[in-house]
């Protein structure tokens, strides 16, 4: 049987822990969570957004949310900067004519991207 061990009015908060408790190999699931998307207004009247676990890993989740509130998985501020990531650069001249074309005439046109690299996920140097 599953039980809540947390309740969070952001249904994205709640993702985010139910991620971290995976992350420490606990079997977990977001309840409510597009119900409170779809209609906000009603995330009080409900509970709010709930994680549920597995009645035998209840005390274990609790340390951990307890430590995700303490911050314990925080970043450093020591720890080493990675580079931003920055989109690669595949638009051609046509996909840009073709894109001019459906904005000002409303005509699609077919068109060609550049082949994908191996490097997709490139770093700024």
């Amino acid at each position: 049987m599953l039980v809540a061990v947390a309740r969070f009015t952001d249904p994205l908060e709640a993702q985010i822990a139910c991620g971290r408790l995976r992350a420490e190999g606990i079997d977990a699931h977001v309840a409510d969570a597009h119900m409170g998307l779809a209609n906000w207004e009603w995330r009080l009247a409900v509970g709010g957004t709930r994680v549920l676990v597995d009645e035998a890993d209840v005390e274990f989740a609790r340390t951990v949310m307890r430590d995700l509130d303490a911050g314990r998985f925080a970043l450093d501020a020591e720890s080493p900067q990675q580079p931003p990531l920055r989109s690669p650069d595949r638009e051609s001249w046509s996909s840009r004519i073709a894109w001019i074309a459906l904005m000002l005439f409303g005509l699609p046109l077919p068109w060609k991207r550049k082949p994908a690299r191996d490097d997709e996920a490139m770093r700024e140097m």
